[in-house]
């Protein structure tokens, strides 16, 4: 294992792709600070970390709230120093079923969670990593956030808005050192995805395992796909074919709205 003497933020680090996350950075040299609501599994994440011979923090908090967030980075910071990685993992399916059928506080949960989570962590952590002109945020996002249709509006409507808010603090950060992106994990066998109503209909092979968005991430973090900065991974991407495809198309992986021909106003917004 090489040392890297850097720092990283896992979000939602309790269980499922986060905790495996935490894990892979720790054997790639980070030391790691874990957040997440439940400290029983934080704790069990810690162990983990530590028998990579990393040092972790446990901060309990919840991501869609100033004041844990403010106290969780403070924590972090204190004991392992600036953070160079920050990956907002934690999020929220919510219940499946129409939008007509939703429950107006579980549906604004989701958003909550999914988009004001990362906003809160990122604006926490932006400051630092703009005055040492160095760090990599990366959303883990959803291509249902690109698609119409599905069993759950809030969570397609905060997948959407997550990818807004990349391509956004992109946009601002450019030049910076600061490289901002999304990573899909594609279809995870999770605690979140188990209520799936389809969930027995899905053949085994539509389902990734999440050590492989582990490896996107060790791989995005490591300095070497910094040009993807601002776009959409997936974790079937193959990320150095990924990255000539990208340079020769700049709304490749990116949220636009694309013009319905040359008479489309759209076409000289």
């Amino acid at each position: 294992m090489m040392s890297s003497g850097r720092v990283a933020l896992v979000t939602g680090a309790g269980r499922g792709i986060g905790r495996i996350i935490a894990v892979r950075l720790a054997e790639e040299g980070f030391d790691v600070g874990i957040t997440a609501r439940s400290v029983k599994q934080l704790t069990e994440t810690a162990e983990l970390i530590k028998q990579r011979g990393r040092r972790v923090v446990v901060a309990q908090g919840d991501v869609t709230s100033s004041g844990d967030v403010s106290r969780v980075l403070a924590g972090v910071t204190t004991a392992l120093g600036p953070v160079d990685v920050l990956v907002n993992n934690a999020g929220y399916l919510g219940r499946y079923g129409s939008f007509a059928d939703s429950e107006p506080d579980d549906w604004w949960r989701v958003v909550e969670t999914n988009v004001r989570g990362p906003a809160l962590c990122t604006r926490a952590v932006l400051p630092s990593m703009l005055s040492r002109r160095r760090g990599h945020i990366i959303n883990i996002n959803s291509l249902q956030g690109s698609r119409s249709g599905g069993t759950s509006a809030a969570y397609s409507v905060s997948k959407a808005a997550l990818m807004r808010l990349t391509d956004s603090i992109a946009a601002e950060t450019t030049g910076s050192g600061v490289v901002v992106m999304d990573l899909s994990p594609g279809l995870v066998r999770t605690a979140m995805t188990d209520d799936r109503p389809d969930l027995g209909l899905l053949p085994a092979e539509e389902w990734t395992p999440p050590e492989a968005a582990a490896g996107h991430v060790a791989a995005l973090v490591s300095g070497r796909y910094d040009a993807l900065h601002g776009r959409f991974v997936h974790v079937s991407d193959d990320l150095d074919s990924l990255l000539p495809r990208t340079a020769a198309h700049p709304d490749a992986r990116v949220l636009r709205l694309v013009p319905a021909g040359p008479d489309d106003p759209l076409s000289d917004a």
